[in-house]
């Protein structure tokens, strides 16, 4: 497999693997940025036992989808997309990007969610990047990312930028 395309949405998280940019199997995660924030924070800042029980439910969906996809450990790069993806992306630049693409790395990542994490929703609106709008739910963002990395053992990831889709789904059979 070429790549993994991970598809960040408010209330799943699909998971593809592309072999010359046409899908070969996928597997979708039923949680999202929404649906993670309901169940897991009330507080605010986010508790960390919160923070902790977030990352591993979503660890656990991307094991679910390591053995349904064994082939996944093996992609050669991963491409993450979505609001949430660009946003984070958005967040650790310091504001607006002009590219297509943004190379995100685990480091970057742990940082953004640590910082994000631990202010509160009316001091997060204050982040270069971060739209008032997603003040309350990037926190579970920041969660699935960490959780990506994590789970997959992952040095950098992709964050595609624009909207475009990343897969053609003709002739890909489904996980």
């Amino acid at each position: 497999m070429n790549t993994c395309a991970v598809l960040i949405e408010n209330d799943s998280i699909t998971i593809s693997l592309l072999d010359d940019g046409i899908e070969a199997s996928s597997f979708v995660v039923p949680v999202g940025i929404t649906s993670l924030h309901r169940r897991h924070f009330d507080a605010d800042p986010a508790l960390p036992e919160d923070l902790t029980n977030a990352i591993g439910e979503v660890i656990d969906h991307l094991d679910d989808a390591r053995r349904a996809m064994p082939l996944l450990d093996d992609a050669r790069s991963v491409v993450v997309s979505g609001e949430t993806a660009r946003v984070i992306a958005a967040v650790e630049h310091g504001g607006d990007i002009h590219t297509d693409a943004f190379e995100l790395t685990r480091d970057a990542a742990e940082d953004v969610f640590r910082t994000l994490a631990l202010e509160t929703s009316a001091e997060r609106r204050h982040n270069p990047g971060l739209p008032t709008e997603l003040a309350d739910t990037i926190v579970a963002g920041c969660c699935v990312m960490v959780a990506l990395f994590r789970c997959l053992h992952l040095d950098t990831v992709s964050i595609a930028l624009t909207t475009q889709p990343l897969t053609t789904t003709t002739g890909g059979a489904s996980a």
